[in-house]
């Protein structure tokens, strides 16, 4: 008898295969540019770093013998004791309300004015150049930092396709020459700057300090 439903040919299944768990096509579902990333400098510093016998000077680590365990300690336990529920608990995106009108008092020291809803905490350096690059670069545009710079941040302008123009430093940081050069080269060639990176402070890896005058030419 025949039926009324769609006849359909179903190819037989290829017992001696093994599955992996991944798609043939795995690589071709990524988008293009993830196929110029590579693995984080700042990784692979830290696994250096983390071996017993290495004493590092270079990855930024706290010294931890230095710490007053004990009294982290007790201001972790009272925190949670006091005030678990909303400390373990999902909160603003932007921070606590309370640190970001601290963060507000301290930058008023220094001449800068805003307001708590300016303010967004983030979880490390890393997480903020991620949101900058995110919001500001597109693919092509460019970026000026210092020659060297930090690898964190060179590895997140690249992650979104931009292209970086390093500019020359001295033993004083970012030479203002230097960055009229830059801007006016890369402005010729008609591409697009779209914003200076640059660490006035302990500027890593270098670790110098950019003077006042140096900062208002700039």
């Amino acid at each position: 008898m025949k039926s009324g439903r769609d006849l359909r040919v179903v190819p037989p299944v290829d017992t001696t295969r093994v599955h992996t768990g991944e798609p043939e096509n795995l690589p071709e579902r990524f988008a293009n540019r993830a196929l110029g990333m590579k693995a984080s400098e700042i990784r692979s510093l830290f696994a250096v770093a983390s071996r017993p016998e290495i004493v590092s000077l270079a990855g930024g680590m706290p010294n931890l013998s230095a710490l007053p365990m004990e009294m982290m300690a007790s201001v972790t336990q009272k925190l949670i004791l006091e005030n678990g529920a909303e400390a373990l608990q999902y909160g603003s995106g932007q921070g606590h309300p309370k640190l970001r009108e601290q963060i507000c008092d301290v930058m008023a020291l220094e001449g800068i004015k805003a307001h708590p809803d300016d303010v967004i905490v983030t979880t490390g350096s890393q997480q903020a150049l991620d949101l900058i690059s995110r919001i500001f670069i597109d693919p092509g545009d460019v970026v000026l930092v210092e020659a060297p710079s930090y690898v964190g941040a060179l590895g997140t302008f690249k992650q979104y396709e931009a292209q970086v123009v390093h500019v020359g430093m001295d033993q004083d940081g970012l030479i203002p020459q230097a960055l009229r050069d830059a801007i006016k080269t890369t402005r010729a060639a008609g591409r697009k700057i779209k914003f200076l990176y640059l660490i006035p402070n302990y500027q890593n890896p270098a670790g110098v300090l950019l003077p006042a005058d140096r900062r208002s030419e700039i």
